[in-house]
Order: C-alpha cells, then sequence, then structure tokens
C-alpha cells in the first residue's frame, strides 16, 4: 500500500513536470511564431541582424522559457520607425506642450529656428560613430535641409555664443549624463554651451527620440531652459523592473537566470565588463529592454546584445 501511493505520487509529479514543461515549449513556440510575424511584416528585420532562434539556443532548454519571455518583452525601432519618431520629435517643437521648467514658450521656440542649426550630442568619448552623427544625417535627408545647418560642437558652440539657436539630436536619453556632459564640458578656451545660456540666452533645443523618465527628469533638473522634445518617455513599468513588479512568479526565475548566463558575456565596454551590475541590467542598472535598428543603448540588458563565451549568439549585435 504505502510502495503503491509512493509510486502513485512520483507518477503524478513526473506527469505535471511533464504538463509544465509542455506548457513552456508552446509559449516558446507562440513567441517564436510572433516574431516570424514581425518579420515578414517587415517590423524586424531577417536573420541574421536579428537572430531569436539561435539566441534561445545559447540557453539551456530548462531556461529557455525565461529567455522566450524576456523576448517577448524586447522592442525593437526599424528604419522606418526610428526615422517616424525623428520626425515626429522634431515636430513636436510646436505642439504647444511644455519642454522644460524654465524653456522658451512654443511660439518663441518655432520662431527661434530661423536661426537654428543641428548638432549632435557627443557620447562621454567622442567617436564619429556615435548616434547623434547618424541622426544629424537622418534630419538632415528627412527635413530637407541644407548641408549648411548641421555643424560639428566647436561651430555650435560658437553659435551659441552669438545668440542663435542650437538644436542638439540624439537617439536615447538614458541617464541623460551624455547630454549634461555636452552641455557642461568645457572647451580649452573656457567656453561652455551652458555658460553661453546664461551669457548669450541662446535658446537651446534638444531633439531625441526615446527617454526614460529618469534621464528627462535629469535634463530638466540641471538644464531646466533647455527645450526637450521626445516622442517616447519610458517610466518603470517599460523596464525589467517594471515587468517583474507586473510578472511577481517571474521574478526568481528572471533573477537566476541572469545571475546564471551573464557572466558569459563578453561586451567590449568595460563599464559593462566589469560592473557586474551592469552586466547584469545594463548601464546604470536601467534594465531597458529595446532596440534601434542603427544601435542598441548600453542601458539595455546586455544579455540581448552582448558577445559571449563558446559560440555565444547575441539576440542583435551593438553596433
Amino acid at each position: 500500500m504505502q510502495s503503491s501511493e509512493g509510486t502513485t505520487g512520483t507518477s503524478n509529479c513526473s506527469g505535471e513536470k511533464r504538463r509544465s514543461i509542455l506548457r513552456a515549449d508552446t509559449q516558446i513556440q507562440e513567441i517564436l511564431a510572433k516574431c516570424d510575424i514581425l518579420k515578414r511584416a517587415g517590423l524586424w528585420p531577417p536573420e541574421p541582424m536579428l537572430r531569436p532562434r539561435a539566441w534561445l539556443e545559447n540557453f539551456e532548454q530548462s531556461d529557455a522559457y525565461v529567455a522566450a519571455f524576456l523576448l517577448d518583452k524586447f522592442t525593437f525601432y526599424n528604419r522606418t520607425l526610428t526615422d517616424a519618431l525623428l520626425v515626429a520629435s522634431y515636430n513636436s517643437i510646436g505642439d504647444g506642450m511644455p519642454k522644460g521648467p524654465s524653456s522658451p514658450n512654443c511660439a518663441d521656440l518655432v520662431a527661434s529656428l530661423t536661426t537654428a542649426i543641428i548638432t549632435p550630442v557627443k557620447g562621454e568619448h567622442p567617436n564619429p560613430t556615435d548616434s547623434g552623427y547618424l541622426l544629424c544625417r537622418k534630419a538632415r535627408q528627412l527635413l530637407r535641409l541644407n548641408d549648411t545647418f548641421v555643424q560639428d560642437t566647436d561651430a555650435a558652440l560658437q553659435h551659441a555664443y552669438d545668440g542663435k539657436t542650437v538644436v542638439f539630436i540624439d537617439d536615447f536619453v538614458g541617464s541623460g549624463d551624455q547630454f549634461l556632459s555636452t552641455w557642461t564640458t568645457v572647451d580649452k578656451l573656457g567656453k561652455s554651451f551652458a555658460h553661453a545660456n546664461a551669457t548669450s540666452g541662446f535658446t537651446a533645443i534638444y531633439i531625441t527620440l526615446v527617454t526614460t523618465d529618469f534621464g528627462l527628469k535629469n535634463i530638466h533638473d540641471h538644464a531646466p531652459t533647455v527645450a526637450v522634445c521626445v516622442t517616447h518617455v519610458l517610466d518603470k513599468k517599460s523596464t525589467l523592473e517594471g515587468v517583474m513588479e507586473s510578472n511577481p512568479s517571474m521574478r526568481s526565475p528572471i533573477l537566476r537566470f541572469l545571475a546564471k548566463y551573464c557572466p558569459k558575456l563578453t561586451p567590449a565596454e568595460p563599464y559593462i565588463a566589469k560592473v557586474p551590475n551592469n552586466l547584469l541590467f545594463g548601464y546604470k542598472q536601467r534594465g531597458l529592454m529595446f532596440g534601434f535598428e542603427h544601435s542598441i543603448p548600453d542601458a539595455t540588458l546586455p544579455i540581448f546584445w552582448a558577445p559571449g563565451q563558446d559560440k555565444w549568439e547575441p539576440l542583435i549585435e551593438r553596433s
């Protein structure tokens, strides 16, 4: 009798485990089917640029359902959507909505464009491949601007001291530190955009496609005269923490999953690779879950974009 009960208990346990595996496999296949639909619709690029199946192969079968859950939360902006975001953000200059605590009103912003030039927001270690340069080229094409409207930082700084409008452009605001670095950095002549704004009162407009609510607040707090024009503001619900709050049963599996696989990642960025929390959750632990076709923010979970050991396949590479 005891033996029979024990056998039945084992059988029930095994049956439940099989059903759990089948449910997980069904969920994975449904998510992959959604990926295929996005590719057929042209919203996701084809292999090998974005490779969900190869990425899922990085993980043990028992962990694949967690990877698929995260994949299902990943948002991708292709080139067409990126272009649309850029135009929408630029057009929002005149939408009448507040752009900053002390920024000019709508009418003054629109009027200021008669003297405007466009300049990229440079990275903390400026590089011609910074996304700000790409967005400036896109703006020139999409908005049909003359080449003279796009200027490098040095020319833009003098333009600001002359009291004329400067439009800064970049694709994404994470912490806001990159823009604030551009805003406050003093050149060899002792000049900065912040000083120019205080002395000449030039109009500063920042066009960006996507920002975190934290980064937007940081800019508002430390550069209140800058008019920030953005299409999408990401709040906590768009981060890993927000996803786990909305799906509490997945919190422990996700954290175990990241702790297990992130040590296998080998990102080229030392500030990610050498900072354990950044390796788990992205730059400054923002835990973002999106990317553009031209670039993946370093605040996005590295599990999506970082290279790794043992023939690791990223979902999408960070250019």
